[in-house]
Formats: C-alpha cells, structure tokens, sequence
C-alpha cells in the first residue's frame, strides 16, 4: 500500500470515493510525495482543503436535461417500462446521506455509522458538497421541482457512514476497516447492492486487503451484489484500488457524453465495465446541484443497473446479475475486453430483457470467477470450504485498529454559470447511444 497524494489545480484527494462531487474551483496546492507505508495500523489522509459545494443557478428543467445518459440509455421509454427497481435496497457505503433533502427523503431508510458518530447515515459528512448524497441521488433521486432524477427511482437507499470527512483537520477519515464494516452492516439490513464509490491504493490489480475482501465474500455469501468504482487514477501513474480489485466486486470506469474513455478511469485488468462517469450532474448535501466526472459516478449508475435487474428478476442470483451487466454491454475498444473498458459500456436496455437479450450459461462472468479462484485458494485440509453459491443452469434467464485508509479523488468538471452550461449543452450534442 502507499500514501496517498494530494492533486494540485481542480482536483482534489480527499478521504473516501472515487470522485464524482461538485466542488467549487480550488487554488493550487503541492502534491504530497508517494511514500511506502505498511497496511497496518490506519495512515492518516489529508484533504488539500475544505471541500465547497457549488450552488448554481441554473433554471430546474435544465438539471434534467444535462443527465445525459436517460437519453443514452432510452431510460424513460425502453428501462422504465420494464422496471424502476421497486422492492429494492440499496446500499450507499459513502460519506452519508442528506436524507432530509426533497430530491431523496422519500427513498432513504434509517441506516447505519461505523465511525460512531452516531448519525445513522442520515447526515452527509461532506456537507455542504456531499459525496453520498450525489451518488444516492444518481440512482434514486426524485427528480422534485425539476431536481437530479436516478435511473432506478422506486429503489431505496440504505445510507452507511464509513468515514467522517468533517475530521479532515486531523487527518484521520476512514479505512478499509471501516468500510468492510460498513459492507457487513448493508449486508445485514437488507442490502441487495452495495455501491462503493471509494477506493484505497491495492499492492496489485489482484490484491485485496483481507479484511475487505472478508466483507465482500460475506456479501456474496449473501446474495448482494457488490459494485466498486474503477479509480480515478488513470491519468496520475494508475496505480490499481481496492476494493475494486476484490475478488467479486463489479469494477467500473468511467466515459463520457462522446462514449470515450474519462481520461484518469483507471485501465486495469479488474475494470469490468464502463458507464457514464464524466460531465453528470448530481445532487449536493446543500440541496444544489453540481456537475462533476470520475468513477464514483459510473459505480452509481452500474449499482443503479443493478437495483433495475434484481427488481425485474427478483429471483435471479447476484453472479447472474453480473453476468448480464457485462455481456450486454456495448463492446468498446480492442480487444474486448480490455483494460480501459473492460467488456464494454454498460446497456441497461438489453441488460433488462432477458428473453430478448440472452445470455448463456457459458458467457464470460470474470467477477463470478475471480471469486470462484478466491474461495478455491482458501480451501484447506481440515479447514471449512467458505460457502458459495451454486451457478444455476442458464446465467442470463430469470429466475478501532482498522486498515489503510480509504481515498476519495474529488473531481471537479465545471463551476456553475451560464458559459459552463453552454459547453456542457454543446457536448451533450456530441453524444451517442450505447
């Protein structure tokens, strides 16, 4: 594991996600040097400095119209119609959740605070930008007076606090500790996807942290789906995350409106999948809204896939779930996969109609495999096989002292004001369908 590195100019390096939160413009600052550190005890992480929410006035149906992936994805006519991800929960392991919002307060439930700060997720400890909020909202917003709609809006969001950003000034603000805790909790109040739009540096892009890939197996002992943002180191030596790298976790990059790769998505051989990661506006814990990029976006979105698919097939297993984000997926790049892509762009579309987008039994499933290797290395002579789940016939039908610290690359896209929108609208005319 190494330290990690505080980004000079628009980019921040907080504790705690992967990106994707709506900052105002930052003033420089010196990059902090890389330095070997051992995975235990925490190593404290320290922000370049508070993180400001941006409060744009932008008129309310314009915030609806920049979520350029409803129209990439035929959201309203061809997902809707078949599923709004009703009857399903899921979990925003993040910073916390501003439940009280109008955009989100009808789909948060009561949940839960690792670092015993006591505020049941309820509270977004990146206030007044919010890192939980904006990805909650990304897959259950509301949508109220015009605000950020999400792709699966009759899910529910179970908010799980694993690091408090507000004790930024001293350094310490979460670990993989905290957030395989933060796993295990979603797990046991009913979780059926886990988004984890955060990372922490891996030694390799098979490694992972034992304690986190416990937690992880603990999930998928369960039957959750586990989705984890790609990393947003691409562009700075990209270096491999956790818990992206965990055996069974869903990676996922990040493109933009053009369907190309965002430039600092990490390429690594454990991204999955891309999706929408750049230019998306969002929701931020001050009732705002802000447009940002990075992979914690396209985690979101993927996790909002899923809540779609499980709503929609209530009885197909989390490894079947998986298997149809990645072969319905629109081939990108050569050869698929491929380490920027993955298996390609995410299509919710096909993703959802199982009887006219089929999959077969024998379809890759890299996820369901490395998880497969991973129980299969810890079987021992006398020791108890870690329980797995069975593959059914046919994938594609229906049926305290804590780790090293979790990062957050804050990414900042565009300020609010009429010349910013202006470009994004331009872009988002650029744009293709996937």
């Amino acid at each position: 594991m190494h330290a990690l590195r505080v980004r000079h100019g628009l980019r921040l390096s907080v504790a705690f996600g992967a990106g994707c939160l709506a900052v105002a413009f930052a003033a420089a600052v010196p990059a902090r040097a890389v330095t070997s550190a051992p995975s235990r005890p925490d190593r404290p992480v320290y922000p370049a400095q508070p993180v400001r929410a941006v409060r744009p006035a932008w008129p309310a149906q314009s915030v609806q119209s920049l979520e350029w992936w409803f129209s990439a994805w035929d959201i309203t006519t061809k997902v809707w119609p078949l599923s709004r991800g009703a009857g399903v929960t899921v979990a925003v392991v993040d910073t916390g959740v501003q439940a009280s919002l109008p955009d989100i307060r009808s789909v948060v439930l009561p949940g839960g605070d690792v670092t015993g700060a006591g505020t049941h997720g309820m509270t977004d400890t990146m206030a007044p930008g919010g890192h939980g909020t904006g990805m909650a909202s990304l897959i259950a917003g509301q949508g109220v007076d015009g605000g950020v709609l999400g792709i699966a809006p009759d899910a529910k969001i179970l908010p799980v606090t694993v690091g408090n950003v507000s004790n930024a000034s001293v350094g310490e603000i979460g670990s993989d500790t905290m957030v395989a805790a933060g796993i295990r909790y979603a797990v046991d109040h009913g979780a059926e996807v886990i988004n984890l739009s955060l990372y922490s540096l891996a030694s390799s892009a098979s490694s992972c942290d034992p304690v986190l890939q416990n937690a992880v197996a603990y999930a998928l002992q369960h039957d959750a789906v586990v989705v984890a943002a790609a990393g947003n180191e691409g562009g700075s030596g990209n270096p491999p995350g956790q818990p992206a790298s965990c055996a069974g976790v869903l990676a996922v990059g990040a493109v933009g409106p053009d369907l190309s790769l965002w430039s600092d998505s990490e390429q690594q051989t454990y991204v999955a999948v891309s999706a929408p990661g750049s230019e998306i506006v969002n929701l931020n814990a001050d009732g705002g809204n802000g447009l940002a990029q990075g992979t914690s976006c396209s985690s979101a979105l993927v996790s909002g896939e899923a809540a779609l698919i499980r709503s929609r097939y209530p009885s197909m297993p989390w490894y079947q779930v998986v298997q149809r984000i990645i072969n319905t997926a629109l081939p990108k790049g050569s050869p698929v996969p491929n380490d920027s892509y993955g298996y390609g762009i995410a299509r919710i579309p096909g993703a959802l109609n199982a009887a006219k987008y089929k999959v077969a039994a024998s379809a890759p499933n890299p996820v369901y495999a490395a998880y497969q290797a991973w129980l299969a290395s810890r079987a021992s002579p006398g020791r108890p096989h870690p329980a797995a789940s069975s593959p059914a016939a046919a994938p594609g039908s229906p049926g305290g002292a804590a780790g090293p610290a979790i990062v957050i690359a804050v990414v900042v896209a565009v300020a609010a004001s009429a010349s910013a929108l202006a470009v994004v609208a331009a872009r988002r005319r650029r744009r293709r369908q996937v």
